[in-house]
Order: structure tokens, then C-alpha cells, then sequence
């Protein structure tokens, strides 16, 4: 029971450094991070035919997640454009697991194991190694502030969501809460951006923002379906072994510093990783 749900988190994680790597490398993040809520849930809309719309008692669980990332998306834009992928990447992702471990217990009742809490603290603390070790963490305060800001919110919808997609398809679920997402984060980019801005950068970019919007999708579906298998305290660790993948791909694409450091700090990772998957089969 326990490998599906660890397969399905470790695929996602693999695909949500692709997407954020995507965000990364482009002009506008704001923009790209927008279609990445966006595209997708226009593409797939034909599939709620299918799985039909989420239930009644399900829409004030989505309109509130919605609402949470799109805090999420605007603070991450903000850190990438103050901050390296491979230092507010990190930050972020490592602080968040630590907040769902506090916030799960109280507010669902999960229960966690002292290996599984010192797995996630182990995944949690490499992680924001790997980010406080880059060379340039000194002068990025304003950076790591908004990647603080985005491990809340992460936090903050990862338990939100776990509520959600208890009642309705994991597809129909992620599929509304994209749209909803966009929808909402649509009068902040038409106030930063005017139209003939997005008609430009969507005729230069709509390739990578629909690549980055698919990628999304199905990564969040993808953790979706783990929470509907297992403890949302696991899944949220396990998700933020993308940022091992992120830092590769900063390192090797995109010409960030990665050293010794570095290594070890995924070597931590790796353990907590390793200590999870003890506590899950247990």
C-alpha cells in the first residue's frame, strides 16, 4: 500500500521542478505563473463530462484553497524575481512539510510516528540547507521573505486540500481549483500587465505556458491521489524531494552555484526520505 503513494509523489515531484523551472526561465513570471494556473483547466475542461463537477459541500473547500494559491503563486513570482530558483526554491518547499506536520495533527487528527517526525524533519532541514547554502543567500532577504510567505501558503492549502479531494474526483477537483485559481489571480495580472503586454508575451511564450500548465496539473493530481492514500503529513514531505530535482536543474541549466554543501544537504534529504518510507510501511 504504501509504494503507490510514494511512486505517485516522486513522479509529481520530478514534474513540479520541470514547471517551476519553467516559471523560472521566463521574462514574466507573473504571466507564465498565471497561465500555469489557467491554461490547463481550460484544456481539460471537457473531462468534468466525465467525472462530473465537484459536489455542493466541496466548492467552499475549492474556493478557499483557490484563493490560497493564488497567494502562493503571487509570493513564489515575487521570489523568483527577487532570488535564484535554487535559493527560494528550497526555502519554500522545506519550510512547508514542517508546517503541515504541525498544522495536520491538530486540525485532522493525523498521527505521526517519531521515526516519521524525525523523517520529516530531516527532509525538511536538507531541504532548507540546500537553499541557506547557496552563495548568494546573503542578498537575497527579500527573496528568502517571499519564499516564507509561499511556505505558508503551501502549508495552508496542502491540509485545505486534503479536506477537498476526500470528497469528490482528485481529476474534477484540480481541474476547478486551477480555474478558480487563475480566475482569481486574473484582476491582479490585469493590473500589473496591459493587454497589449499579454497579447505579446503569449504569442512569444504560449508554448512554454502550456507545457508548464500541463506539467502542473497532473503533478498536483498526482499528489492528490496520494492524499486520498495516505497521511497528508507524508505527502507533503515526500513532494518536496522536486527541490532536489530543482537544484539540479538550477545548477546544470541555468548556471547557479552548487558544491559540498549542497551534497550533503541532499544526503540529509535522502535519509529523511528513507526514514518516511520506514514510518509509511509501518
Amino acid at each position: 500500500m504504501w509504494l503507490l503513494p510514494v511512486s505517485l509523489v516522486l513522479l509529481s515531484a520530478v514534474l513540479h521542478a520541470s514547471w517551476n523551472f519553467i516559471v523560472k526561465r521566463q521574462d514574466d513570471k507573473l504571466f507564465s505563473g498565471w497561465l500555469t494556473s489557467l491554461v490547463p483547466s481550460i484544456l481539460l475542461a471537457p473531462a468534468l463530462v466525465v467525472t462530473g463537477l465537484p459536489s455542493g459541500d466541496v466548492w467552499p473547500v475549492l474556493c478557499g484553497s483557490a484563493l490560497i494559491h493564488s497567494v502562493y503563486m503571487i509570493a513564489l513570482v515575487q521570489a523568483y524575481g527577487h532570488g535564484d530558483l535554487s535559493v527560494v526554491y528550497p526555502v519554500a518547499r522545506g519550510t512547508a512539510p514542517r508546517l503541515v506536520a504541525i498544522g495536520a495533527p491538530l486540525l485532522l487528527g493525523e498521527r505521526l510516528s517519531p521515526v516519521a517526525m524525525l523523517g520529516i524533519g530531516l527532509v525538511g532541514g536538507g531541504i532548507t540547507w540546500l537553499g541557506l547554502s547557496a552563495r548568494r543567500t546573503a542578498g537575497s532577504i527579500p527573496a528568502l521573505l517571499w519564499a516564507l510567505l509561499t511556505a505558508g501558503a503551501i502549508a495552508s492549502y496542502s491540509i485545505t486540500d486534503k479536506i477537498g479531494v476526500a470528497r469528490t474526483h482528485p481529476l474534477a477537483y484540480v481541474i476547478v481549483l486551477l480555474g478558480l485559481n487563475g480566475l482569481i489571480m486574473t484582476p491582479y495580472v490585469l493590473w500589473k500587465r496591459d493587454m497589449r503586454q499579454l497579447r505579446s508575451q503569449w504569442l512569444r511564450t504560449w508554448p512554454s505556458a502550456v507545457t508548464g500548465g500541463v506539467l502542473s496539473l497532473v503533478a498536483y493530481l498526482l499528489v492528490l491521489t496520494a492524499m486520498r492514500l495516505t497521511q497528508v503529513s507524508y505527502v507533503a514531505a515526500l513532494r518536496e524531494t522536486s527541490v532536489v530535482f530543482a537544484t539540479a536543474l538550477g545548477a546544470r541549466l541555468l548556471g547557479e552555484p552548487y558544491g559540498g554543501r549542497r551534497i550533503c544537504a541532499s544526503l540529509v534529504v535522502a535519509c529523511g526520505l528513507f526514514l518516511l518510507v520506514l514510518a509509511m510501511r509501518g
